[in-house]
């Protein structure tokens, strides 16, 4: 995870502007989902879809360079940009910011964002499939499923509080208790009262930051409200959008192409390393603190660290020149997000959708609720201050790194907004055991640290079946969730309390 210090880059007098500009960015910035549940979709989505490693990583990466446009685009950034450079990029920066389903006041406003985006889908996949695009393709998809992921985070979809009956009941149970927009009937959608934005009649809505108010509409990270129905529901309207999309480039030979995509083709590991520490330092990988304030750059947030953060955005760039360093796949993004990403509404579309098979799926998570550092410190001779923990967890076979807890030797997220590190793997309902890893980590400048949090000697992560039958824990753990358990050995130890949830979903069209 680590990153070089931004000071080694930067002059110090350029270092304090693009530290306040940066964390006032992110403070501004239209969010999204945050960057964890947009990967751990569409690895989850795209390997039941039969896409390799490979493939599965640029989707990923091309799905976060829609938030990384926007970023860019806050206007305490781009005066420290290049302007050659940021002349280049400054379309697909300005149609970034409209990317997320956002500041739509009603159900038509929603229902022609669909529709416009859509038949600019199937337009552009389907000249792409005739010019043998495989990388314009793959950056489409990516793209294209991170705006259909965040529709479900950043409306009221999920809430139940749309005219008639909540979703999943009365007439509407017919599409299961966690439909998507595509699979209703276009008057039966169109008739619930739909928004991602509210100012009416005295009541006042909007997107709201990480530690807003509960009736702030976003759903991004597990501290919010309706956080894991969002997912749950992204879920299944990701996995819908990729069957669609197969059925927009409609060649099978293509679409075998976009599923073995090998690093022969396009190695995306640069873009995806950097797409998840630019996440993970700025707070956006998984909540936890993200900066909210300008006063946030002084006293950063448990989720941020603003050093680490100046380091990967600028390391990734090369320098001030947003695009001196841009790969071929976001060199793509770019062109699509001021061509695609712009298209207009022209009327109403509807699609045949592809099978829903399987349409009912268990969804289990690894939560983890609070921290306490028992024995050992941070830092050489603890000089490091408290520690700045981190986990890696795997869920039947599927990786998962958390946020950022940074400074805090102990920390509850049972706190304020905050809300548990959630990894969240869904699985066939009928699957009964599910093989679980996890491992806490402490951020370091150069080597992480393991922290101990097994009884064990010698010993330090847990490795545990889970049976989702009776919710029982076998290995490492044992007995039903929730569990704390500590490590014994003599280095770093901690204390741990966490859960294993289990949340069974459909969408039955």
């Amino acid at each position: 995870m680590q990153a070089p210090r931004v000071s080694a880059i930067l002059p110090a007098a350029f270092l304090a502007a693009v530290v306040l500009a940066a964390v006032s960015a992110l403070a501004g910035t239209a969010s999204a989902f945050d960057t964890e549940p947009h990967f751990d979709i569409t690895a989850d989505v795209l390997k039941s879809e039969g896409f390799s490693p490979n493939a599965v990583q640029t989707v990923q990466s091309a799905n976060f360079f829609v938030d990384f446009y926007d970023f860019m685009d806050h206007p305490k950034v781009k005066p420290a940009l290049n302007a050659a450079c940021l002349q280049r990029a400054a379309p697909a920066m300005a149609a970034a910011h409209f990317q997320h389903f956002d500041m739509l006041d009603s159900k038509y406003d929603v229902a022609r964002r669909w529709d416009a985006m859509l038949a600019a889908t199937d337009s552009v996949a389907i000249a792409k499939t005739k010019r043998g695009d495989i990388l314009g393709l793959m950056a489409l998809l990516g793209a294209s499923l991170h705006n259909v992921q965040d529709f479900y985070a950043h409306s009221n979809w999920v809430e139940g509080g749309t005219t008639g009956p909540p979703l999943g009941r009365g007439a509407l149970a017919k599409y299961g208790d966690h439909p998507t927009w595509l699979s209703m009937d276009r008057a039966d959608r169109e008739s619930l009262d739909v928004y991602t934005r509210l100012n009416r009649n005295g009541v006042i809505r909007w997107h709201g930051q990480w530690n807003s108010p509960p009736d702030s509409l976003n759903k991004d990270q597990p501290g919010r409200p309706h956080y894991t129905d969002a997912y749950i529901s992204a879920y299944f309207a990701s996995r819908q959008w990729v069957r669609l999309f197969q059925t927009f480039v409609n060649d099978t030979a293509t679409w075998s192409k976009m599923q073995r995509f090998p690093k022969s083709a396009f190695d995306p590991s640069r873009d995806w390393d950097y797409s998840r520490k630019i996440s993970f330092y700025g707070g956006h990988w998984s909540g936890n603190g993200a900066p909210s304030e300008v006063m946030d750059a002084f006293r950063p947030p448990p989720g941020t660290d603003p050093d680490l953060l100046l380091g990967a955005v600028v390391g990734y760039m090369g320098g001030r020149c947003i695009d001196k360093k841009a790969s071929a796949l976001r060199s793509e993004v770019q062109s699509l997000l001021s061509t695609w990403g712009v298209a207009p509404y022209k009327g109403p579309v509807n699609v045949k959708l592809p099978s829903a098979a399987p349409q009912s799926l268990q969804f289990v998570q690894i939560q983890v609720h609070r921290i306490d550092l028992t024995g050992g410190h941070d830092g050489l001779l603890g000089m490091g201050g408290g520690m700045d923990y981190y986990s890696r967890a795997k869920i039947d076979g599927q990786y998962y790194w958390s946020g950022l807890i940074k400074g805090h030797s102990t920390f509850n997220f049972d706190t304020l907004a905050y809300g548990p590190w959630t990894m969240t793997k869904a699985l066939p309902i009928n699957r009964s055991n599910v093989v679980m890893i996890f491992e806490l980590m402490d951020l370091d400048y150069f080597f992480d640290d393991f922290v101990d949090i097994n009884p064990k000697k010698g010993d330090t992560s847990l490795v545990f079946t889970y049976r989702t039958t009776d919710g029982q824990l076998h290995g490492d753990v044992s007995g039903s969730a929730p569990f704390t358990i500590e490590g014994k050995g003599d280095c770093d130890c901690a204390r741990v309390k966490m859960d294993v949830v289990r949340t069974v979903g459909s969408c039955l069209r």
